[in-house]
């Protein structure tokens, strides 16, 4: 797939499984890595891959050229946007307030 898309980074989401991550990064050692989902509580699924396809986006275009783990930072900022997705009912837009909350749920959880 990653080479049919002839892509620099592929997000494939994997369900309750998480996402998949693949990237053609040279300077990295590991092409592919996984994000486990940040869903708590599944309410609806719909909408979750335009939240992930969003946030995932827009994160890598304001980090690609500055951080060498920007593939990361839109793989988990993606993810968590696609969990609040998922414990809203219906496709409606995910704010950015909620993915932040998120973000200081998964920080206690770690216990950052």
């Amino acid at each position: 797939l990653y080479r049919q898309a002839r892509c620099k980074l592929l997000l494939l989401k994997m369900g309750e499984r998480g996402l998949l991550t693949y990237r053609a990064d040279s300077t990295i050692s590991q092409a592919f890595f996984t994000v486990d989902s940040f869903v708590d509580h599944l309410v609806d699924a719909v909408g979750s891959g335009d939240a992930l396809l969003a946030y995932a986006s827009l994160s890598y275009a304001v980090t690609r050229n500055r951080f060498s783990r920007a593939s990361v930072i839109a793989s988990v900022l993606g993810s968590l946007a696609a969990a609040v997705a998922c414990e809203q009912e219906g496709n409606v837009a995910v704010n950015p307030a909620d993915v932040i909350k998120k973000i200081d749920l998964a920080a206690k959880a770690a216990d950052l």
